[in-house]
């Protein structure tokens, strides 16, 4: 039980009486994400003094304050009778997070009241707890997202976008909706927060006078960063001479235009129909950052009377977090966010043998490590240490010695150890089923408790083995698990070399993802099929282009089944290092 911020007191007789009751809330957690259920529990103490009035006939009544507003009647129960002496305690209610009351990602306060019949209050208790995102560890800064009114299609974009910032900028996001007189924006609000984004979303909804005012006006807004996505520029005409900058337009366009990437010199997709331009009249205030139809569509810039704050100002003229496209636009509004935040990602290249278990090649493993040890490349080996066809046959990592030989050869030419689950199978054959995932019923297979005997018994393996020392990362087979099972590989492995598998298309970011226990390795450039082996190194490349073009970090990672024979990875290799990538173990992101 976690009792939080629990305090209760009785209303004093003016006689200066023992007071009737006392009473306490609380609810079963401090801390909520996304999907979890809020349980609100009540305890009360009736005083046994016979100097003291019954209760009789009571009301209870428990309020809900949402972060940035008032108190709201949660719940009220009529007819309350009590003896004296009597202890009552019991779950007043659960609600479930996202819905209605507790959609807000923030801190949340409970007031609960035990009232007479004419009104008066006969004691009172509160709590408070907080629903946040599975996202971030250690956050080092505050970012406040202003967004517009919830739509059933605008609404994923400001979720999306706050999931991107807590899971890659180590930044705690509080959103505010453009939602009723009290959820709306106030005067201030911004103080306390190290960077303000405007994302307008609505074109027919502009931005809250106060914000306007604040974000150019504000006490002290220079010393941070603001961030303007999207609409309503042209509403704020009056103020841009302060930054160096003019209105441009907004265009509508059908068609697939390069957004061009002065930075990095380098063209991405965009494919948003609604594209705002802004001009920079003083260069000494403004630059351009991206442009689209030679029109510039991001700009950075500093104030003109504190240019000494450096830039503090930034416009993106499209939605980022709409219409994605692999390796498209988005990714240079996440370079220049980097930028806005001070945060340099990691840049490397990561390579992992793919599927290694005892039917696997032995030559084709070790000639593969072997060339990559000879060009200096670490590498990862994803080790499945049990072999079954789903028919009874069974090879064991710790019962094959040769097996063994060949995998220990292989990491001492600069592997490290992913565990690729404890077989990959859960009633099929290893490597092609799965093994947390029922494919015939599409759902997961078991909870913790399979989880955990899994993990088990592929440990003991590696144990038996003499292989724990060069284990580094855990990678799922074939990417399907239940939450319980995630729950279990994270509490033991701080690496997950996997794309992340939520939803907000994280997958789509250049960067690893954090959670609250665990960080998540993409391997964002995929792999090479043997049925579309030239067209995959092809594609290898250009999305690895694309992604040297950031210019402040990215991850260029990939996995490879040995058996696919040397060529296509030495193309790989060659080309990724041409592009001026360096690899590095996957180890190397724990420190980064």
């Amino acid at each position: 039980m976690a009792l939080l911020a629990a305090s209760g007191f009785a209303q004093a007789d003016p006689a200066g009486r023992e007071p009737l009751c006392v009473m306490e809330i609380w609810t079963d957690r401090q801390a909520y994400h996304p999907g979890d259920r809020v349980q609100v529990n009540f305890w009360i103490s009736v005083n046994d003094s016979p100097e003291l009035p019954e209760i009789t006939d009571a009301q209870l009544e428990l309020e809900l304050q949402q972060p940035f507003g008032p108190y709201i009647m949660l719940s009220s129960k009529k007819n309350v009778s009590l003896r004296k002496g009597i202890e009552w305690e019991e779950t007043l209610l659960t609600l479930p997070v996202l819905g209605d009351l507790l959609r807000d990602l923030g801190d949340y306060s409970l007031h609960a009241m035990l009232r007479s019949q004419d009104g008066g209050l006969l004691c009172e208790a509160y709590a408070s707890f907080t629903i946040r995102s599975m996202f971030g560890q250690r956050p080092t800064t505050r970012t406040l997202l202003v967004t517009s009114r919830r739509t059933q299609l605008t609404e994923p974009f400001a979720s999306m976008l706050a999931a991107w910032l807590e899971a890659c900028f180590k930044t705690q996001v509080q959103v505010i909706y453009q939602e009723g007189f009290y959820e709306a924006y106030q005067a201030g609000a911004f103080q306390g927060f190290d960077v303000i984004i405007y994302y307008a979303t609505d074109f027919t909804q502009g931005p809250p006078p106060d914000l306007v005012v604040d974000i150019f006006e504000g006490e002290g807004i220079t010393k941070k960063k603001v961030v303007w996505i999207g609409y309503h520029l042209d509403k704020v005409q009056g103020y841009l001479h302060l930054y160096g900058l003019k209105y441009g337009e907004l265009r509508s366009a059908s068609d697939l235009t390069p957004l061009h990437y002065v930075d990095g010199e380098t063209d991405y997709m965009l494919l948003n129909a609604d594209r705002i331009s802004v001009e920079p009249v003083n260069p000494d205030l403004a630059r351009v950052r991206a442009t689209a139809d030679g029109l510039p569509i991001i700009v950075s810039a500093r104030h003109t009377y504190y240019p000494e704050d450096g830039e503090c100002f930034y416009f993106v003229g499209f939605h980022p977090t709409a219409y994605l496209a692999p390796f498209g636009a988005h990714l240079v509004f996440l370079d220049v966010l980097s930028e806005a935040y001070g945060i340099e990602h990691p840049r490397a290249a990561l390579v992992r043998l793919e599927d290694v278990h005892a039917r696997t090649n032995g030559g084709s493993l070790l000639a593969a490590a072997e060339y990559l040890d000879g060009e200096g490349v670490p590498f990862s080996l994803a080790l499945i240490p049990i072999y079954s066809n789903g028919q009874g046959e069974e090879i064991r990592l710790s019962q094959d010695r040769q097996f063994r030989i060949t995998v220990k050869r292989a990491l001492l030419s600069g592997g490290e150890l992913v565990l690729h689950g404890a077989s990959h199978q859960y009633d099929g054959e290893t490597a092609i089923d799965y093994e947390f995932w029922d494919e015939a019923r599409m759902a997961p297979v078991g909870g913790r408790e399979y989880a955990e005997d899994r993990l088990t018994l592929a440990m003991e393996e590696l144990e038996a083995s003499g292989l724990k020392p060069y284990l580094v990362a855990w990678e799922t087979p074939h990417y399907r698990a239940s939450t319980e099972a995630y729950a279990i590989f994270e509490s033991h492995f701080p690496l997950i070399y996997e794309d992340p598998h939520w939803g907000f298309n994280l997958r789509l970011l250049p960067y690893p993802v954090e959670t609250e226990s665990a960080l998540y390795v993409p391997t964002n450039l995929g792999y090479v099929a043997r049925s579309s082996l030239r067209a995959d190194v092809d594609r290898i490349l250009e999305q690895a282009r694309l992604l040297a073009g950031l210019q402040h970090g990215a991850l260029a990672s990939f996995f490879y089944h040995p058996e696919l024979g040397l060529a296509a990875l030495k193309e790989i290799v060659a080309g990724l290092k041409e592009q001026g990538w360096t690899f590095q173990p996957v180890s190397f992101l724990l420190g980064n």
